[in-house]
């Protein structure tokens, strides 16, 4: 909390409606002025913004045709690879001093060998140069090697190189140094760099929004298809996507909710529940599918303080009581329950955080072995969860990270730079990497300027999909949100944020490029055949 630029307006907002203003965040929410959503560079540009790979200027552009320095691009790449200097083994230039800002990225580069051969024979490195195509792929071709077995780089080194170069054949081969040649064909062949008509173009600088693309891709190429455990939430309205069940790893049958009858009482309730948290008449056909899929099954609960879940919390005989419920249905072999999936909402205050994570393990001795898993809000204005004790209890933790929506500003729920942030921050406050879930939301924000008043909604996927076919729609990627962006008229003028199929592979991406166990979705019947052929890709 101390690290974020609060503001008075935007904690009274906060309490009262759940969410925060735009002003809020450390997150850039603007757009770069320079940097619009037709852009060819806007993905990449506002992608490595969102990561806080790189950022923009003063005067709020980005300079996409600027030329890149040698150093601002080292920079990224360090950046990118995620690594860092090591003071034990300093290195010495001429002219990057370790007063420079740029001396511990430019150290840890050279400390990996990836731009000796930039450094002149004077021992000079020339930070502020502009950086060139030839050494662009130079660098990213040795932090690539090395990433081979001491073989296959002993292997390209002597003549992988050459075929490569002989398949690309580009015009201006000659150009290229010969010394770099095996460094940079293998950038080529990785796809970091792309020749044109021209060429390779090895002496061309590269400009700022060049980069942008040239690291984004490296990003991508890094995060690879490092697997991902899938959770979805069966709720709500989900039978449409029972065929899907193969596509899972763990469903959450999200039939139940808290039912808290006062003092010292309190039942795990399937019926009647407002939020829809019930169990579904044929019920039986769902856990089926699961079990013929191989799929774990979860017993989700759910509660919030229309629940009075912290007047529960703050009850002892009641939680032994309801604890006692959640065991007795852990175990009826009818649904071959594998876990448990606590979603205990709206914990504003922090005297809640010791009583939720002793609730949190009075489960977790109930599941007898079972695995316990708890979704968990960005922590920007819940204070009533404990994550060290949260991620050392439970086995997997689920990062709701889906509740920015603030109508004021248009923000949307689930903007990636926010996104981001939150996963940032929930690994900060100390849930382990190996635990941790994205929670990926199928929503959509929709405002209505109409009369001189605007008004919200929040229609379905099916109906936004029908939209998009209707004549007289835009459909273009919101910057800096990277979410779906349509707009069109029609009884007043319509704008909305789309989770669709390309910001869900945002997300999923998001997921692997720090490191997380997984993604979830929320919930199972929003999600499009589109968004479900994205993720049999994760699978």
């Amino acid at each position: 909390m101390k690290n974020k630029k609060w503001m008075a307006a935007a904690v009274l907002g906060c309490m009262l409606t759940g969410s925060a203003t735009a002003n809020a965040y450390e997150s850039r929410l603007k757009p770069f002025g320079d940097v619009p959503e037709s852009a060819w560079s806007a993905e990449h540009i506002y992608t490595l913004a969102a990561v806080q790979a790189l950022d923009g200027y003063q005067d709020g552009g980005f300079h996409p045709l600027a030329a890149m320095s040698r150093e601002e691009f080292i920079k990224l790449l360090v950046t990118a690879a995620k690594t860092g200097y090591d003071a034990d083994h300093p290195v010495t230039l001429t002219d990057v001093g370790r007063e420079r800002w740029s001396y511990p990225m430019i150290g840890a580069a050279l400390q990996r060998g990836w731009i000796k051969a930039m450094v002149d024979s004077g021992g000079a490195f020339h930070p502020a140069a502009p950086i060139r195509r030839e050494e662009v792929a130079y660098a990213m071709g040795s932090l690539l090697l090395d990433k081979l077995s001491e073989a296959e780089r002993a292997s390209w080194l002597e003549s992988g190189w050459k075929r490569e170069q002989s398949s690309r054949a580009f015009a201006d081969a000659a150009g290229v140094d010969e010394a770099l040649k095996p460094y940079v064909y293998y950038a080529v062949n990785r796809g970091m760099l792309e020749g044109s008509e021209n060429g390779l173009e090895p002496d061309k600088q590269l400009s700022r929004q060049e980069a942008a693309a040239v690291i984004n891709r490296l990003l991508h190429k890094e995060a690879g298809n490092k697997p991902l455990e899938v959770t979805g939430f069966y709720a709500v309205q989900s039978y449409n996507s029972l065929g899907k069940m193969p596509l899972l790893d763990r469903v959450a049958l999200g039939w139940w909710h808290l039912n808290y009858e006062g003092a010292g009482s309190a039942k795990l309730g399937s019926a009647g529940d407002p939020f829809k948290f019930n169990r579904p008449d044929g019920w039986e056909e769902v856990t089926a599918a699961a079990s013929s899929s191989h799929v774990s099954k979860d017993l989700m609960i759910f509660a919030n303080k229309s629940h009075g879940v912290e007047e529960f919390l703050g009850d002892a005989a009641a939680r032994k009581a309801f604890t006692a419920a959640i065991a007795e249905t852990l175990s009826d072999p009818k649904y071959g329950f594998t876990g448990v999936s606590i979603d205990f909402e709206d914990l504003y205050g922090a005297d809640k955080k010791a009583e939720f994570a002793a609730f949190l393990s009075e489960v977790k001795e109930a599941a007898k072995g079972k695995t316990l898993t708890v979704a968990v809000p960005p922590t920007y204005y819940f204070e009533g969860y404990d994550l060290p004790s949260i991620g050392k209890t439970a086995d997997t933790v689920i990062l709701m990270a889906y509740g920015f929506l603030y109508k004021p500003d248009r923000l949307p729920s689930a903007p990636l730079p926010l996104v981001a942030e939150a996963v940032r921050d929930t690994i900060k406050a100390g849930v382990p990497v190996e635990k941790l879930v994205l929670g990926i939301s199928k929503k959509t924000d929709q405002f209505i300027d109409q009369g001189g008043t605007t008004t919200y909604a929040s229609p379905a996927s099916s109906a936004v999909e029908e939209r998009l076919k209707k004549p007289g729609v835009q459909s273009t990627l919101s910057v800096p949100y990277l979410l779906g962006h349509i707009r069109y008229t029609d009884g007043g003028a319509h704008e909305l944020f789309y989770e669709d199929s390309d910001s869900l592979d945002r997300k999923i991406w998001l997921a692997r490029y720090y490191g997380l166990k997984g993604v979830s979705l929320w919930y199972m019947g929003q999600f499009t055949d589109s968004d479900w052929q994205r993720i049999d890709a994760v699978k």
